[in-house]
C-alpha cells in the first residue's frame, strides 16, 4: 500500500477544498483525489456572496452567522497560499418595479436589513443603467475567485503529498475491509472516504436515495467598454466587473437539461434581462455552462452513510457555496474527527429516507468495456466527461496520444496526466494563441511530456513520427471555435474529414478517437454531418462506433462521436516492441 490517510476526499470543488483546509488545520492526514475536469460548476462560478437575494428580497439564510466565518476562513487561506482570493464587495440591487420597492420598504421598516444595507439618493449612473424604481446598496457583500481558490489550494495540497489527479468510479474502484476504504489502483487507503462530488453525486450508487435536484446554469462574459461600475449590480441577473472592459453576467436555472453545453436559449435569457436595465452596448465574448449541486431542501447535506459509515458525504452547496462552505466544512471536519453532531437542517440522514440495500463494493465492475458502457452508466454526464471516460478506459501510463484541437489545453493536460512522464502527447492547433494558452496551462501544472504543433489536424499523419503510426492509443477532437477567441476561426469540414481519417489510421488495436461536435456556430451542423459520413466509411469488422446526441432528434445541441479500433482475432495480433517515446519526439 503506497499511502495511508485518515480521510480521502473525492472531489475538489468548493466543498472538497474547504473540507480539506479544515482537516489540514486540525492536523489530520488527508488526500484529495480529483480528475481535474475543465468545466465544473465551481470553476465557472462567479463566487458571489449576496446578503439579500430572490424576488422576495429575503436576507440570506443565517447570514449573520456564516458571514464572519467565511471572512476569517478565506483570510487564513489567503495567508497560507500567499494569493489574493477573496474581496468584500459592495453590491447594488435595482428594483424591477414598484412591488419590489414596497417589499423592500416593508422589510427595511421591520429591521431585517440592519447592518447590511445602505440607501442612496443617486444609486447608479443613469447614463449606464435604467433605474426608474430605485434600489438599494448592500455594503456587506463579497466575491471569491473560485478557480484561483481551487488552484492555489491544489498547489499547497500537492506540495504536501495530499493531492492526486485521478478518476475514481466508486462503483468499481473501491474495496472496503475492516481497516477502512481502499483504492487499489491508486495504492491508497483511508479510514473514511468523503464524497464531495458535486453534481456527479447523482451517479454515485451509494447516494441513490438522496434527493438531489441539480440545476444547470449559464454565464456570459461581456465586453462593455463604456461601463466603469465597480460594484456588482443585480436586477434579474447579476453583472460583475471581471477584468478591464470585461464583465460576467448570469445566471440561468435549468432543472431539466443537465449538461455543460451552452445553449442559445440560455444566452438569450441573460441578454434579454441584462438589456432591460443596461443602457450601454455590449459584446458577448464567452459563454459557459455548468450544473450546480443542489439538494431538494436547498441546503447542504453532511453525514456518514448509515449502512456504511466508512463512506460520508458533503455536498449540495448550490449557488451559495462560497458563503456556506467554510461553516459547514468545519462542522463536517468535527463530525469526522470527533463524532460531533451536525445541524439537523443539513444532516444527511435526517434529510434522506434510505430504502436501498448496502451496495457491495466491486459489484459493478465490468470485465470488458464497450464504447457505450459509460454512457449507459451515466446518461446525464456532460459529453466532455463522457469523452474522458472513453479515453480512461484505454489509455495507459507510458503510451502516446494526440489532442487534435488543443484549444486552451484542458484535454491536453488530461491526456498528459494519464500517460505520465514516460508517455507523450502531441497537441495540434492552427491558432498560436491556443498553443500559448496550452503552454501556460502545462507550465503551471509542471507537465513536460507534450509536443505542441502549430498545424491543422488535417496533417496529423504527416507530423506524427512514422515509428508511432499504428501505436497511438487515443485521439481527441473538440470541434468548433476557441473559447474566448475569434468565433470566426473555426474547424472546417475539409480539415475535420481529413483529420479523422488520419486519426483512425494512426490508432493501435483497442485505441479510441473521441469527437465532440458543437452545432451552435455557423457550419457546425454541416461539420457534424461530415463526421457521420467519415464514420460510415469505416469497416465494421475493424471499428466500433457510437454516436450520442444531447438533444435526440434535433439538429442543435452537441454530439459526441466515439470510434474504437477493435482488437483482431486472438492469435492474429502481435504486441509491438516497446518504443522510446523520448526519441520519437
Amino acid at each position: 500500500m503506497r499511502s495511508e490517510f485518515d480521510f480521502i476526499i473525492l472531489g475538489q470543488g468548493i466543498a472538497g477544498t474547504s473540507l480539506a483546509w479544515c482537516l489540514r488545520w486540525a492536523g489530520s492526514r488527508f488526500l484529495v483525489v480529483d480528475r481535474q475536469e475543465a468545466v465544473t460548476s465551481s470553476r465557472i462560478a462567479a463566487g458571489l456572496v449576496t446578503p439579500i437575494t430572490g424576488q422576495k428580497l429575503i436576507k440570506s439564510w443565517r447570514f449573520d452567522e456564516f458571514w464572519p466565518t467565511a471572512i476569517e476562513f478565506y483570510r487564513r487561506v489567503q495567508q497560507e497560499t500567499k494569493t489574493q482570493l477573496f474581496a468584500r464587495r459592495s453590491m447594488v440591487r435595482l428594483f424591477a418595479n414598484d412591488v419590489d420597492a414596497a417589499t423592500f420598504q416593508r422589510r427595511w421598516d421591520a429591521g431585517e436589513y440592519f447592518g447590511i444595507v445602505s440607501q442612496s439618493v443617486r444609486l447608479v449612473n443613469e447614463k449606464w443603467f435604467d433605474n426608474p424604481s430605485g434600489g438599494f446598496e448592500m455594503s456587506e457583500g463579497g466575491q471569491l475567485d473560485v478557480p484561483g481558490y481551487l488552484d492555489a489550494s491544489r498547489r499547497i495540497f500537492a506540495d504536501e503529498g495530499a493531492f492526486l489527479t485521478s478518476d475514481v468510479d466508486v462503483s468499481r474502484d473501491l474495496r472496503i475491509d475492516h481497516d477502512g476504504v481502499v483504492i487499489p489502483n491508486l495504492g491508497v487507503r483511508s479510514k473514511t472516504l468523503v464524497c464531495c462530488q458535486g453534481f456527479e453525486a447523482i451517479n454515485n450508487p451509494w447516494f441513490r436515495d438522496v434527493q438531489f435536484k441539480p440545476a444547470k446554469g449559464e454565464i456570459l462574459t461581456l465586453r462593455i467598454p463604456s461601463l466603469k461600475e465597480s460594484r456588482v449590480v443585480h436586477n434579474g441577473v447579476w453583472l460583475v466587473p471581471y477584468s478591464g472592459e470585461l464583465f460576467k453576467a448570469g445566471s440561468t436555472y435549468d432543472w431539466k437539461t443537465l449538461d455543460c453545453a451552452c445553449t442559445e436559449n440560455g444566452r438569450n435569457e441573460i441578454v434579454k434581462k441584462l438589456s432591460s436595465f443596461l443602457r450601454l452596448p455590449f459584446e458577448v465574448v464567452a459563454h459557459e455552462a455548468g450544473v450546480r449541486p443542489i439538494h431538494r431542501n436547498q441546503y447542504p447535506i453532511l453525514g456518514r452513510l448509515p449502512a456504511e459509515p466508512r463512506i460520508a458525504c458533503f455536498n449540495g452547496l448550490g449557488s451559495k457555496g462560497v458563503l456556506h462552505a467554510p461553516y459547514f466544512a468545519d462542522q463536517m471536519a468535527r463530525m469526522l474527527m470527533e463524532g460531533r453532531q451536525v445541524d439537523s437542517t443539513v444532516d444527511l440522514n435526517k434529510k434522506t429516507k434510505w430504502k436501498s440495500q448496502p451496495i457491495p463494493i466491486g459489484a459493478f465492475r465490468e470485465e470488458s468495456v464497450s464504447l457505450s458502457s459509460h454512457v449507459k452508466r451515466s446518461k446525464v454526464r456532460p459529453f466532455t466527461m463522457q469523452a474522458h471516460d472513453a479515453i480512461r478506459d484505454v489509455l495507459r501510463v507510458g503510451e502516446v496520444a494526440i489532442d487534435a484541437t488543443a484549444g486552451n489545453g484542458h484535454d491536453t493536460q488530461f491526456l498528459a496526466e494519464l500517460v505520465g512522464v514516460h508517455g507523450t502527447i502531441f497537441a495540434f492547433d492552427v491558432q498560436p494563441k491556443a498553443l500559448e494558452n496550452t503552454a501556460k496551462r502545462l507550465k503551471d501544472a509542471d507537465i513536460r511530456n507534450v509536443v505542441l504543433i502549430n498545424r491543422d489536424h488535417a496533417v496529423l499523419a504527416t507530423e506524427i513520427p512514422k515509428q508511432l503510426h499504428g501505436r497511438i492509443a487515443a485521439v481527441m477532437f473538440n470541434l468548433g471555435y476557441l473559447p474566448g477567441a475569434d468565433k470566426q476561426v473555426v474547424t472546417t469540414c475539409d480539415s475535420t474529414r481529413n483529420g479523422i481519417r488520419q486519426a483512425v489510421s494512426l490508432l493501435r488495436p483497442g485505441g479510441v478517437v473521441t469527437i465532440l461536435a458543437y452545432t451552435g456556430h455557423d457550419g457546425g451542423v454541416s461539420e457534424a454531418r461530415v463526421v457521420e459520413e467519415v464514420l460510415k466509411e469505416l469497416p465494421e469488422r475493424e471499428f466500433e462506433m457510437g454516436t450520442f446526441e444531447s438533444q435526440p432528434g434535433r439538429r442543435s445541441g452537441p454530439r459526441l462521436f466515439l470510434v474504437k479500433r477493435l482488437m483482431p482475432p486472438k492469435g492474429e495480433y502481435q504486441q509491438p516492441d516497446e518504443i522510446d517515446t523520448a526519441e520519437a519526439k
